[in-house]
């Protein structure tokens, strides 16, 4: 019997609010194949990953504390068994740079100025009209990142927050769209899209979380063609950067998650691409849990 490991953390398997309630609906569905899922902590050090035929990450989602640790770590899982997304594209996507390679190649993602220093951070606030949003290059679950207008003093505070803890400060123009309805979600497995869901706005003007929290509102969605085509234009482009690398192996991905949000001329814009540890909500897509599993299944036996 194989055995495959969901990859998640403590926090993802005990939150009240935000738990990885996935895991246990991918695992009933792998044990009807005939396949032994383990749900493990990534920070275990117990567990032994040699005797697991395939090792996903699904949910690790205090990595971004721990970036070092976590890349040390995925490095000694691949030495002794496969690692679904590729820890290629793992490693790449992990570090939100990733933007400015796909615009470079074509795609129309969300305009992001990065800045390591202070006054890389000023000069790129005056030179700003509207309201921005200031995150690190390496994040989760929107930790570190706000939403302000270009002189609140704010922006410099959390963008110093951000330098002094290591990372990068990206900041972006805040799309008007995301703060009235949202973005839209766009989830595949393999090469094929799965559903959509429709994310209601999380963040609120000053660098604060509506209502104080992390919760988002999440409802299913249709996906408008145009955003189909932007979303399949990324992973495109994505599967170019990783051949023109002598990777063209990684390909098709185990799974993906495009995010979108529409600009000011109604055209859908990339804001960001999750091949690492997306939340693929499968209880608002009944029996899309059969097609992940289909997907891992195909990966045990290629």
């Amino acid at each position: 019997m194989p055995t495959v490991a969901l990859i998640t953390s403590q926090y993802a398997l005990t939150s009240p609010v935000d738990a990885d309630r996935e895991i246990t609906i991918i695992g009933d569905e792998l044990a009807r194949r005939g396949v032994t899922c383990l749900a493990i902590d990534w920070l275990d050090a117990s567990a032994d990953y040699a005797a697991c035929d395939l090792v996903v990450i699904k949910s690790p989602w205090d990595y971004a504390s721990r970036h070092d640790e976590f890349l040390d770590w995925l490095a000694r899982v691949e030495a002794v068994t496969r690692v679904m997304n590729p820890p290629e594209v793992i490693r790449w996507n992990m570090d939100k740079r990733y933007l400015g390679e796909l615009t470079a190649r074509g795609v129309r993602a969300c305009p992001t100025t990065y800045c390591h220093a202070p006054d890389e951070v000023r000069r790129a606030l005056a030179s700003t009209s509207g309201r921005v949003v200031i995150k690190p290059n390496v994040s989760a679950a929107s930790a570190d990142t706000g939403l302000f207008e270009p002189d609140d003093p704010g922006a410099v505070a959390l963008a110093e927050h951000i330098l002094a803890s290591g990372k990068m400060v990206m900041i972006q123009p805040a799309i008007e769209s995301v703060a009235q309805v949202g973005e839209r979600a766009l989830i595949y497995f393999g090469d094929t899209f799965v559903h959509a869901i429709g994310k209601g706005p999380l963040l609120a003007l000053g660098g604060g979380l509506r209502g104080d929290e992390y919760e988002e509102s999440i409802v299913p969605a249709q996906a408008p063609a145009d955003e189909r085509e932007l979303a399949r234009q990324a992973l495109a482009t994505v599967e170019r950067i990783f051949t023109d690398r002598g990777l063209a192996q990684v390909y098709p991905l185990l799974y993906a998650r495009v995010d979108i949000a529409r600009d000011a001329q109604d055209r859908p814009v990339l804001m960001e691409l999750e091949l690492f540890e997306p939340s693929y909500f499968l209880d608002l897509a009944p029996g899309a849990e059969k097609l992940f599993v289909d997907c891992v299944v195909a990966r045990l036996t290629t």
